[in-house]
């Protein structure tokens, strides 16, 4: 079994105090409960002193704790409303005795385009503040929101924060680890795994057990073995730039992403071509664009001649795509192909079944396909569908992804 070495670590840090006679605090992993939404999955976390209970938009493609202030609205608590819907919950800065500027370390950034709010300024200013998660408190490096527009008045957010997962490279400072990293650092989590599975309607735990009754978990500080069927297979994550220029544009460019290399794809018995150029790159993102089996171009073209499927318009599609949609004939399902694929250093392959991938919309089934770019493989995102009946792992000492069929 995959081990950590930051076990070792821990056991050094309980030894170190013990000599020095300051008691060690109980630190366990925890599940954090996740609700699904349009948005993706929302879990609650507390920020401040005291604690503020703020609902977070979980993200594994984001850098950093992003929250919504009283301040947020061109920096005057007066003048929220400007910027924000009527009753949008935010962060009460001037409530906590623990919220710093830190400015002077870390400058204001923005991007545009961004993935948050695309050609409208994501802007952001780096405060330091206590966040609690569980059984873990620590003062961590965060962003607070700076909006000088009117781009967020129009809908009133179920959240106020991100809480961004994505991987620590070497000589990423505090503005660009994630909070779950920053707090592992600290000490306050005992291992450096975070780990997701999701109990999603249809599965094989009807009554959502194994969640607790949510719609999915993400644990962090561990992962639970007694879900892992088999062992873990691991895999290194690799830099790819073309997620900066077909799935998630960001200028000044954002690159922490759990991607692996993809080194097989097949429908069925039939291999589909990856990109040559660049190869072919699986990012792990289970927010709303990980929705629906990724697929290139091309080899959408060929499931929708497997499954002998024809156009549909829909209202309301299973994902935000911008490929078009098909239906197919509800009693065949069972005989399609699966999708299936392989990941560099391991021959394992990895499979979406038919009924995965296949979505009941008004009584139609329908193929909940994402597609990007053009032509052959070159980027997928690898969310709620592919994650359907597996249980996935990062490991943030190592920079891994680990994957197990989920032992329902």
């Amino acid at each position: 079994m995959y081990q950590s070495t930051s076990i070792s670590i821990a056991a050094l840090l309980s030894l170190i105090c013990m000599v020095c006679g300051s008691p060690v605090p109980p630190r366990t992993s925890f599940d954090l409960p996740l609700t699904w939404n349009e948005f993706g999955f929302l879990g609650n976390i507390s920020l401040g002193t005291p604690p503020q209970r703020i609902t977070s938009f979980v993200d594994w493609t984001w850098i950093s704790q992003y929250v919504f202030t009283e301040r947020s609205c061109h920096g005057d608590e007066s003048r929220l409303y400007e910027c924000f819907a009527k009753g949008q919950t935010v962060f009460n800065q001037s409530r906590s005795s623990t919220f710093q500027d830190q400015s002077a370390s870390y400058p204001t950034r923005t991007w545009n385009p961004n993935h948050f709010f695309f050609y409208d300024d994501l802007t952001v200013d780096y405060v330091s503040e206590v966040e609690t998660v569980g059984p873990s408190t620590a003062s961590l490096t965060i962003q607070a929101a700076d909006v000088k527009n009117s781009v967020l008045s129009d809908k009133l957010f179920p959240f106020a924060g991100v809480y961004g997962l994505s991987p620590v490279f070497e000589g990423d400072d505090k503005s660009l680890q994630s909070p779950f990293y920053q707090a592992w650092v600290a000490g306050t989590w005992p291992q450096p795994f975070v780990a997701f599975h999701y109990c999603y309607n249809g599965s094989a735990d009807i009554s959502k057990s194994t969640c607790g009754g949510y719609d999915a978990l993400q644990t962090l500080g561990g992962y639970n073995h007694i879900l892992v069927r088999g062992e873990l297979s691991w895999y290194d994550i690799i830099p790819l730039p073309e997620i900066n220029t077909v799935d998630f544009v960001y200028k000044p460019g954002v690159y922490n992403y759990w991607t692996l290399n993809i080194t097989g794809l097949s429908i069925g018995d039939k291999p589909q071509a990856l990109n040559e150029s660049t190869g072919a790159g699986a990012v792990f993102d289970h927010a709303s664009y990980g929705r629906g089996a990724p697929l290139s171009v091309n080899a959408y073209k060929n499931l929708i001649s497997a499954t002998a499927a024809t156009p549909i318009t829909l209202s309301l599609p299973p994902n935000n795509g911008n490929q078009s949609f098909y239906e197919v004939d509800c009693t065949k399902v069972a005989t399609f192909p699966k999708i299936e694929y392989q990941f560099g250093g391991s021959e394992r392959v990895w499979e979406i079944v038919p009924s995965n991938y296949v979505d009941n919309i008004d009584d139609k089934c329908v193929l909940n396909v994402r597609t990007l770019g053009d032509g052959d493989m070159i980027v997928g995102n690898f969310g709620e569908t592919f994650a359907k009946d597996k249980y996935v792992v990062f490991d943030f000492a190592k920079n891994k992804v680990g994957l197990a069929d989920l032992n329902w």
